[in-house]
């Protein structure tokens, strides 16, 4: 018996959702054999080269899709992001707010919108984004921690704080939250809390060396020299070319009246600072 296109996309959706990538890919490419102008085949095919890195090939499938199905901010939205991730984020930014223009309560698009702001500049502008994107979706742990993080930017840490609990309420495990919480308790000078957030934190991930260097941090300035070296080097053994775990570790052997090793230390922030960044040409 023949089988729908709806039947067929629906297969593919289900493949799709449990990662079996190529079988959903079947019942897509069946579909688009029939029909080649079926923009919700085509769209799908479009996240599929989005998720493998392919993100020219996703926008050009995005857009084919729009060419048969105006109106889609589904297909805006993957764009967007797909631009972003291309590095052109005014064109990411415009491929959004066509999302919203398509459908106001779109709430994917406002925190993939705010995301570039923030990186234009436009933190105000970033912020609302945020905020319309939680009040849609307050489940959303990943757009509570981004507006927690630009609340910090902004020097508005007690706000961060309260974003940073949402996201705890949400999702009590996500260590990289414990981190950010820590630092914005760090800039309020609440220090013997922020250690406590920096616990947490490695209690869920042992290997997130920023949260063992920024355990380092707060024990500094408790004034607990010795085990802010030991977080210090743990720091640095996870992640070797994380120059500030280097000046930390420099500060602790200065607290301690180790200056030999600390200058040493600061030789080596200052070597892996000179490098280029990852991916760049070094000079001839």
């Amino acid at each position: 018996m023949t089988q729908t296109a709806e039947q067929l996309l629906q297969q593919g959706l289900f493949h799709h959702r449990q990662g079996q990538i190529p079988l959903a890919m079947e019942r897509y490419t069946e579909v688009l054999r029939n029909n080649p102008q079926n923009a919700e085949a085509l769209y799908y095919v479009a996240v599929v080269a989005c998720q493998e890195e392919q993100f020219q090939q996703g926008i050009d499938l995005a857009r084919r899709s729009l060419s048969f199905q105006r109106g889609q901010a589904r297909a805006h939205n993957l764009i967007g992001q797909a631009l972003h991730r291309l590095g052109k984020a005014k064109d990411a930014l415009a491929a959004f707010d066509e999302a919203l223009a398509c459908d106001i309560n779109f709430v994917e698009a406002y925190g993939n919108r705010a995301n570039v702001l923030g990186e234009l500049g436009r933190r105000a502008e970033a912020l609302s984004s945020y905020d319309r994107a939680v009040a849609l979706r307050p489940e959303s742990a990943v757009d509570w921690l981004n507006r927690g993080a630009l609340l910090q930017d902004l020097g508005r840490a007690e706000e961060a704080i309260a974003s940073y609990d949402r996201v705890i309420a949400l999702d009590p495990d996500f260590a990289a939250v414990h981190v950010n919480r820590a630092g914005a308790l760090g800039e309020r000078g609440r220090w013997d809390e922020a250690l406590a957030a920096y616990d947490r934190a490695i209690a869920l991930d042992a290997k997130l060396a920023e949260a063992h260097l920024g355990r380092c941090f707060a024990l500094g300035r408790l004034g607990r020299l010795e085990e802010a070296l030991a977080g210090a080097d743990r720091a640095i053994a996870l992640k070797p070319d994380l120059a500030a775990a280097h000046k930390a570790r420099a500060r602790a052997l200065q607290g301690l009246g180790r200056e030999a090793e600390a200058r040493a230390s600061l030789d080596a922030a200052g070597a892996l600072e000179a490098q280029p960044p990852a991916g760049l040409a070094k000079a001839p």
